[in-house]
């Protein structure tokens, strides 16, 4: 059958075909990539809380020359420049025998930069946003989406077609090429999910014990005031600590380098009339729970977001090893015993590595040579 008699499909035909979210024929499918392309950056942001938490990770590249927001084509170059300059990324640099698959790809900002568009597009193509254009545009299977990525329209030069024919034929091995393509969508925020994890939990932890480490510490302090010997009138202000409250304090230092407990708000709080502090702190930490919505059920829009970023700390895992290794403090070793160990943490990183390179190969890198 021939291009021009494929495309007059019968009404029941188009429907069926739409209701399995796939393309009337590759042409379609190529037809619906270009427009997706050319729709203004804003039509993908679902709501202003979108924009405002994708301007923190990637807006000091939205005023750039080579970044223009009129249309999805031209925002992708963000991405690229936010891998570019992010001190953490090995992607920009990295040649195939130095890859450590063991350690992150990408810095943490960038990282969720990625996630956040993938769950704004997961959005559009489950139709949880108005924005018809884009979920229409999103309505075929991953093989075509795929086929419509190394079209004519994708002007790549050697090395890089190269590149993503290599990516395609990976992806399409552990795919299902016939699903559509808000299945695989939400099928990579799964897999992303489940590394994500352990990450997760500790986080938390790691705010439990700062939590604890501060009532030590506080716990632990003395101050005394006296006047100056030399019969000034002013007063001095003396500070003493205990061995155990000195090693908190020390630790609470550790933990700021990771982002945890910069302002002591940001650290649980026992209760005044909590008995055992250390237990409460302890049961709290135990008391985490995984309790997110399968990315691909019906759910509310934004449902996610937040909430499967990666922690800032998660890249400097050298310094989290030592931590790990050496206790603070007695009271610290039941919390440390419950963190996820190295090699959890390693695979973990593998899986997250996977996850955010297939988000940026399919929703970045081929719009950085389209229309070219």
């Amino acid at each position: 059958m021939s291009g021009n008699e494929r495309v007059r499909l019968t009404l029941e035909e188009r429907l069926a075909l739409a209701a399995q979210s796939k393309a009337a024929t590759p042409e379609a499918a190529a037809a619906l990539v270009r427009r997706f392309h050319e729709l203004p950056a804003g039509r993908i942001f679902c709501g202003t809380s979108d924009v405002d938490a994708m301007n923190e990770l990637t807006g000091e590249f939205w005023d750039d020359p080579g970044v223009d927001v009129d249309s999805y084509r031209g925002f992708c170059p963000s991405f690229l420049m936010a891998v570019e300059h992010d001190n953490d990324s090995v992607w920009a640099s990295w040649r195939p025998e130095d890859f450590d698959p063991d350690r992150p790809l990408l810095g943490v900002r960038v990282n969720n930069a990625l996630v956040l568009l993938g769950e704004m597009l997961l959005d559009h193509a489950m139709g949880r946003q108005s924005h018809k254009e884009i979920y229409h545009s999103l309505r075929m299977t991953l093989r075509q989406y795929l086929d419509a990525l190394t079209g004519p329209d994708f002007l790549r030069n050697g090395s890089e077609a190269e590149r993503f024919t290599a990516w395609r034929e990976k992806i399409l091995e552990k795919m299902d090429g016939d699903q559509p393509l808000a299945e695989a969508l939400a099928g990579i925020l799964r897999r992303y999910m489940s590394a994500w994890e352990p990450f997760g939990r500790m986080d938390h932890i790691l705010h439990c014990l700062g939590g604890l480490a501060l009532h030590l510490e506080k716990e632990g302090t003395g101050y005394d005031v006296s006047r100056c010997p030399d019969g000034d009138a002013s007063l001095v202000l003396t500070t003493s600590r205990t061995e155990k409250a000195e090693a908190a304090r020390r630790f609470r230092k550790v933990l700021r380098r990771f982002g945890i407990g910069k302002d002591r708000q940001e650290l649980p709080q026992a209760d005044r009339e909590c008995q055992d502090t250390r237990k409460y702190f302890l049961d709290l930490a135990l008391g985490y729970a995984q309790d997110l919505p399968d990315p691909g059920s019906e759910m509310e829009a934004k449902t996610l977001r937040s909430q499967i970023f990666l922690p800032y700390w998660s890249r400097d895992l050298d310094a989290l090893w030592e931590l790990l290794e050496n206790p603070p403090f007695p009271e610290s070793v039941p919390f440390l015993k419950e963190c996820p160990d190295r090699e959890r943490l390693a695979e973990a990183i593998r899986e997250i590595n996977a996850a955010v390179m297939n988000l940026y190969m399919l929703w970045v890198e081929p719009y950085l040579w389209i229309g070219k």
